[in-house]
């Protein structure tokens, strides 16, 4: 026994056995263009695939020539450690700069983030000031603040690093003149 109820994917006229041309021609063109989307799609869905593959490729050779580098920039710093003498303390081949000199030559076990900061910052604002008008405290401070990714005060102050290390890079002949930090005698 035959179920004749409809069905939804039927055409209408086709519960009878008949269907037009013009149905069939509907249909066709309707299974041509789903077929014709899923080959579009399909060729898409490749080619992203293929993308993504390249671009693991890519990730993967990155992270090798950066861990090469690395390694290699290693084995650098070891070899130039190497040939670096370990000097147990600070030793300062003049006190003052000459007037033919760049300033002080100073030879360091080695150096920290501070301390290249520090120098930097000095050289800035100490290397050729004015001695008739010197730079500031807080100016040299917020420089070294900025220099050093250090927090201001909330009243916008330096921070009391900056302001500390400011004070260690002033020359001594100055604070002497300005008597704001006066020396305890030496033992």
């Amino acid at each position: 026994m035959m179920d004749h109820s409809p069905n939804p994917c039927q055409p209408p006229d086709a519960r009878d056995g008949t269907v037009s041309a013009s149905t069939l021609n509907t249909l066709q063109r309707r299974v041509d263009q789903a077929e014709a989307d899923v080959r579009r799609l399909t060729e898409r869905l490749k080619g992203k695939d293929r993308q993504l593959a390249e671009m693991g490729k890519a990730l993967l050779r990155t992270v090798a020539m950066y861990h090469a580098i690395e390694e290699k920039q290693e084995e650098e710093i070891e070899s130039l450690r190497a040939m670096i003498p370990a000097w147990k303390t600070c030793q300062c081949l003049s006190d003052r700069p000459s007037e033919h000199s760049d300033g002080v030559t100073v030879h360091l076990p080695f150096i920290t983030e501070i301390l290249s900061g520090l120098f930097d910052v000095m050289h800035t604002f100490w290397s050729d000031y004015d001695e008739n008008k010197p730079p500031k405290s807080s100016a040299v401070a917020r420089a070294i603040d900025e220099r050093l990714n250090f927090k201001a005060q909330p009243d916008g102050e330096a921070s009391r690093s900056g302001q500390t290390y400011a004070s260690a890079i002033r020359p001594d002949w100055l604070k002497d003149a300005d008597n704001r930090h006066p020396m305890r005698p030496r033992s």
